[in-house]
């Protein structure tokens, strides 16, 4: 039964183990929230970015705790990830640019990195966002995977560009379609007005090349004045929280 609605509280449950997650799946309880992507100049929604959301035992559980449990597990974490990112592709807004995330971690071996290519060559403007993980092993992976993407002209993206205690990933910038800078940017230049130049800075080395770029974290109409002060293409955050939409594989409550 697929059903469309509200994402509620989320809970942070630090002890979810292993087989918590495998019951999670087994009983279907994962769902996906498209988050609208907008264009700052007309603030139509050009895009969505899909996001995954799970339930257990009647609550919410944050995406970060679910996946930091099985993050290790990388057999477990591939198939789990395979199975969300097809359920986010079937339901995807139609007509509609789809952004998803993909881990590194699970774009490493040859069938994994087939298996996703294969996958993603099915769908129309699709885009990966690919988040680095800070170490010199994780940075080979994606320059790998990077290799598979341009060779079959998949979109990518610089996902959470510019977060605290991130890696700056020279070659992913360079060679990324699209540059999405973390909310790190809008908390920063609240307190320290001159940040706003490094934004300023990085969106015109975007423009001089072809890429384009988005604003994360756009909470406020300050906010939302801050991403057209720094000429950003488009924008997303919680201040357009009304036109999220959810939907959950089965009933979960």
């Amino acid at each position: 039964m697929i059903l469309k609605g509200k994402i509620g509280k989320t809970y942070n449950m630090e002890n979810l183990t292993i087989n918590d997650v495998s019951a999670i799946m087994a009983s279907g309880n994962y769902g996906v929230s498209y988050e609208p992507i907008i264009d700052i100049k007309n603030m139509d929604i050009v895009a969505y970015e899909a996001l995954s959301r799970f339930v257990y035992k009647g609550k919410n559980i944050a995406p970060n705790i679910f996946f930091k449990t099985i993050h290790e597990n990388k057999n477990l974490f591939f198939y789990v990830e395979s199975v969300l990112k097809k359920f986010q592709l079937k339901h995807r807004v139609i007509n509609k640019k789809l952004f998803i995330n993909l881990d590194p971690d699970i774009c490493i071996l040859e069938n994994q990195i087939e298996f996703w290519v294969g996958l993603f060559q099915k769908h129309q403007d699709v885009t990966i966002e690919i988040i680095e993980n800070s170490d010199e092993e994780s940075v080979e992976d994606i320059e790998h995977f990077i290799e598979w993407m341009d060779m079959y002209k998949l979109s990518y993206a610089y996902d959470d560009f510019g977060k605290p205690n991130s890696l700056f990933f020279a070659l992913l910038l360079e060679k990324s379609n699209y540059i999405k800078f973390d909310i790190h940017f809008l908390r920063t230049i609240k307190t320290q007005s001159s940040y706003i130049e490094i934004l300023i800075g990085l969106v015109k080395y975007a423009k001089a090349n072809f890429k384009y770029t988005i604003l994360e974290g756009v909470e406020t109409q300050k906010d939302l004045q801050i991403a057209k002060s720094a000429g950003v293409d488009y924008i997303q955050g919680y201040l357009f929280k009304n036109k999220f939409i959810s939907i959950w594989n089965q009933e979960t409550t």
